[in-house]
C-alpha cells in the first residue's frame, strides 16, 4: 500500500452502466492499494447514487458527490482540482473519465513511481513517439512532446501541493470555463499553472496502462469533432503564453493521433455525416493546421456521397490488408514456425487477424511469466526464459505498441535474436483501424 495519498475523481453524467462496471471490476483493488476513489455524479436521475451507496457499504474508501446537471465535464474536472467534496487531505488528486480503465496491474506500476517530487505523473499508454519513461524540467519540451495527450482525462496526476494548492481559481475560470476553451480549459490550466511553479518536474510513464471500457462506443464530441478541433483546440494552444512554442506542430499531433489520424478517420466522419462539404467551407484554412492528410484528399472527400466514401473505405482497407499480409508472408517463407511476441491487447488482435486470415503461429511469447498464463486463445504462452536458446528457431511477430516493441526488440537482441524479429506498419494500421469495430 502506497504511503502517498491519492484520491482517484471520476467526473460522469447518466452513465450508471459504466459506473458500475467500474465499482464491480477495481474497487477492491483499488481500496487494497489505498486509493480513495470519488464519483462526482450530475445525471439527472438517481440511478448512479443508488449503485454507488450501494457499494459504499463493502468498503471504506468510495465516496459520492452529486453536482448540479448544468456543469459541463469540464466544469467537473475544475471542480476535482479545488478539490470539491473531498473528505481527507491528499497528496495527489487524479481526475479520470468514467469510460477509461486503469487495470490493477497498471495501479502497480503506476504506484510505486509517483513521488511527491514531481508536479505532475503523466501516464502515456499512447506514446506514439516511443517517449519512454522519462523526467521532463522543461515545460516547452513537455508541452512539444505530450501537451496533445493530457487532453485525456486521466492522463494526469497531479500533486496538490504544488499544482493545486493556492490558485487563484477565479481567474482561470473567468478565462476558460466558457465555450471557446469548453473541451480544453484543463489542458489550459496545466500549461498556465506550469509556469507559476518555482520550478515544474514531471515524470512520464509510458506503456500500454489503460484502456477505454467497452460500454463507451465513441468519444463524447465525436459528432462535433471539426468544431472541437478547428476551433477550441486551436484556440486553446494559441492563448498558452509566448514561451510554448512549436504550437502549429502540437496541433497536429492531435489530430494525428486521436482524431484525424489517416484517410480512414476522414472516410469514417464522412460516412457518420460528421464530415461533409458544409464542414469542409468552414474549416479549410484550419484543416492543414490540425492534421496531415494533403488538402486535395480532404476535399475530395467531403464531396463524397456516403456511398461512395463506403466504397473508397472498403478500398483503404483493403489495399492494408493486401500489403499487410504480403509482408507477413513474405516473413513466414523465411519462419514459418513463428510467435507473436505479447500477451496483451495488441497480441489478441492479431491472433483474431490470423485465425480469420488462417494464419497459423505456434504461440504467444512474454519477457517474463508474472500473471500470464500457460494458454492464451487456445494457444502456448512461453516465457522467453523459459524457453531459452530454442527461441531463436522462430520468427517472432512484435504485437506490442511502439514504447514495448523498442524494449522487447533491445532485450531480444541481447539474446542474439535479430534476424527472425518482425513488424508490419501496414497490418498495423489495418488491425488497429479495424478491431475497435471487431472486423478483423
Amino acid at each position: 500500500m502506497s504511503t502517498i495519498k491519492i484520491a482517484f475523481c471520476i467526473p460522469t453524467f447518466e452513465q450508471k452502466d459504466r459506473i458500475f462496471e467500474f465499482l464491480e471490476q477495481f474497487m477492491s483493488g483499488y481500496e487494497e492499494r489505498g486509493i480513495d476513489v470519488y464519483i462526482y455524479d450530475s445525471s439527472i436521475d438517481d440511478e448512479t447514487e443508488i449503485i454507488v451507496k450501494n457499494y459504499q457499504h463493502q468498503t471504506d474508501n468510495l465516496y459520492y458527490i452529486r453536482v448540479s446537471n448544468e456543469l459541463t465535464s469540464i466544469d467537473k474536472m475544475y471542480k476535482i482540482f479545488q478539490q470539491f467534496g473531498l473528505k481527507k487531505e491528499y497528496d495527489f488528486i487524479w481526475a479520470c473519465g468514467d469510460g477509461i480503465r486503469y487495470s490493477l496491474e497498471a495501479i502497480d506500476i503506476i504506484l510505486p513511481q509517483i513521488s511527491i517530487e514531481y508536479d505532475v505523473i503523466h501516464i502515456n499508454s499512447m506514446d506514439e513517439e516511443g517517449i519512454g519513461n522519462r523526467e521532463y524540467k522543461d515545460c516547452n519540451e513537455y508541452f512539444m512532446d505530450c501537451a496533445w495527450h493530457t487532453t485525456l482525462f486521466g492522463a494526469l496526476i497531479l500533486n496538490y501541493h504544488t499544482m493545486l494548492k493556492d490558485v487563484c481559481w477565479e481567474k482561470y475560470e473567468a478565462k476558460f470555463l466558457n465555450d471557446v476553451f469548453l473541451s480544453f480549459a484543463h489542458v489550459c490550466f496545466y500549461f498556465n499553472r506550469f509556469l507559476e511553479l518555482q520550478q515544474f518536474h514531471s515524470k512520464h510513464i509510458s506503456g500500454y496502462y489503460c484502456y477505454t471500457t467497452k460500454l463507451k462506443k465513441q468519444c463524447g464530441w465525436y459528432k462535433n469533432t471539426f468544431k472541437v478541433l478547428g476551433e477550441r483546440w486551436v484556440k486553446s494552444i494559441e492563448s498558452l503564453p509566448d514561451c510554448y512554442t512549436n504550437k502549429d506542430e502540437v496541433l497536429r499531433k492531435f489530430g494525428r493521433y486521436a482524431a484525424l489520424e489517416n484517410e480512414s478517420a476522414f472516410l469514417q466522419k464522412r460516412i457518420d455525416g460528421v464530415y461533409d462539404e458544409n464542414i469542409y467551407a468552414q474549416y479549410e484554412k484550419v484543416l492543414p493546421r490540425i492534421c496531415d492528410i494533403p488538402i486535395k484528399r480532404m476535399k475530395e472527400i467531403a464531396f463524397m456521397t456516403k456511398e461512395q466514401a463506403g466504397l473508397e473505405m472498403q478500398k483503404w482497407v483493403d489495399e492494408r490488408r493486401k500489403n499487410g499480409l504480403a509482408e507477413l508472408n513474405s516473413f513466414i517463407e523465411k519462419y514459418p514456425k513463428f510467435l507473436i511476441y505479447g500477451a496483451g491487447l495488441n497480441a489478441k488482435r492479431y491472433a483474431k487477424l490470423f485465425q480469420k486470415e488462417n494464419v497459423v503461429y505456434e504461440g504467444f511469447c512474454i519477457s517474463e511469466r508474472k500473471t500470464c498464463d500457460n494458454e492464451l486463445m487456445g494457444h502456448p504462452c512461453y516465457a522467453a526464459e523459459e524457453i531459452g536458446d530454442k527461441l531463436k528457431e522462430y520468427g517472432i511477430y512484435l504485437a506490442l505498441n511502439i514504447v514495448n516493441r523498442k524494449q522487447v526488440r533491445e532485450f531480444l537482441e541481447k539474446k542474439g535474436i535479430l534476424d527472425q524479429l518482425f513488424f508490419s506498419e501496414e497490418l498495423d494500421t489495418y488491425v488497429h483501424a479495424f478491431s475497435k469495430n471487431e472486423e478483423i
